[in-house]
């Protein structure tokens, strides 16, 4: 059994009779003006009327002579004669969801036509245009200051380094980690469920009913559903445990100046409880102490003429070669930056 299929409904341009049947009415039955398939449209919803003993044969053809719709079997047209050869499909209707109305938004009466020539514009509009004037030329200035630059001589000031060393100290740490990535030298763990995350499963179906024109006057019904899922928790194993490692314990600075030929910190190692350097086999024991990371730092100090002064961050092969109190000469951009890879001595 083929499922039912209802009536698309027109109107009459003629003589304006409303709700004509597609299928039923090809013609209207006051004035006998045919149907213009253009015109069709979906009934509201729970208004349908069923095409009783209709059978669907295709989309209807508009006759190119006279433009009156055709059933897909007619092979000429049943209004002018007309052959079906290189005749078009009718355009079929695409239903559109409902839509919420619009707020309506009152509107301020209209005022009386003026006798007193052309409306100047309100000093509101007056005032933006300004606004608007005045931040494209602000933008434009300080884009302009940004891109441009321009040479100038400075004299090297100063020049300063820092070195930073890390130390380090083999410690018991507590943590946790889901225990299919627990670490192989863990001990004293402990277990518990906890939530890991969560995945989407199946909870029904969201369903709606969608019409279909079929070209002929009628239109089918049917159910489109789409799947519809929810957040369902997942557990898993969480694992508490203790771990040896290095972490940082503090870290030894030395700064200077040009004066001072850069070096780095010597820290002083704490003997590890029970004596000695905290190693045993070749293996660290808890309290044992490292020299971890080291990082240094160079720059310099440039100042203009007028007192302008500049810090640039350099590496140490070009700290060492720039020589104080003498001349520099670099880029600067409009915005007063300098440019500190433009440096040239």
């Amino acid at each position: 059994m083929t499922d039912p299929l209802y009536e698309m409904l027109w109107d009459c341009a003629q003589c304006g009779a409303k709700g004509l049947l597609g299928v039923a009415h090809r013609h209207c039955p006051q004035c006998g003006a045919a149907q213009d398939p253009d015109k069709r449209y979906f009934p509201p919803p729970g208004q349908e009327v069923e095409a009783r003993h209709h059978r669907y044969v295709g989309v209807d053809w508009a006759c190119t002579w006279c433009e009156s719709p055709n059933s897909a079997a007619a092979k000429f047209c049943v209004n002018c004669g007309g052959p079906k050869e290189g005749a078009a499909e009718v355009k079929r209707v695409t239903e559109v969801p409902a839509q919420p109305a619009p707020t309506e938004v009152p509107r301020p009466p209209l005022a009386a036509p003026s006798t007193r020539g052309p409306k100047q514009p309100s000093s509101s509009l007056r005032w933006l245009a300004v606004v608007a004037a005045v931040i494209v030329a602000v933008l434009t200035i300080v884009g302009y200051l940004f891109v441009s630059k321009h040479d100038e001589t400075a004299q090297l000031v100063d020049k300063a380094w820092t070195r930073e060393v890390d130390v380090e100290r083999f410690t018991a740490l507590t943590t946790s980690a889901w225990c299919d990535a627990l670490p192989s030298d863990a001990y004293q763990v402990t277990r518990s469920r906890e939530q890991r995350g969560t995945r989407q499963v199946p909870d029904g179906q969201d369903c709606q009913t969608v019409r279909v024109d079929m070209g002929d006057g009628s239109f089918s019904r049917r159910q489109e559903c789409t799947p519809r899922y929810r957040d369902e928790p997942v557990y898993d194993t969480r694992c508490h445990y203790r771990v040896n490692r290095w972490q940082v314990l503090r870290t030894d600075k030395l700064a200077g100046h040009a004066s001072l030929a850069p070096a780095w910190p010597q820290p002083l190692l704490a003997a590890a409880p029970g004596g000695g350097l905290g190693w045993s086999g070749g293996v660290a024991v808890l309290g044992a102490e490292r020299l971890g990371s080291r990082r240094e730092a160079y720059q310099v100090t440039l100042q203009s003429a007028k007192g302008k002064q500049w810090v640039c961050a350099v590496d140490a092969t070009r700290w060492a070669a720039l020589a104080e109190g003498k001349p520099v000469t670099l880029k600067v951009r409009g915005t007063g930056g300098a440019v500190c890879e433009s440096m040239v001595q």
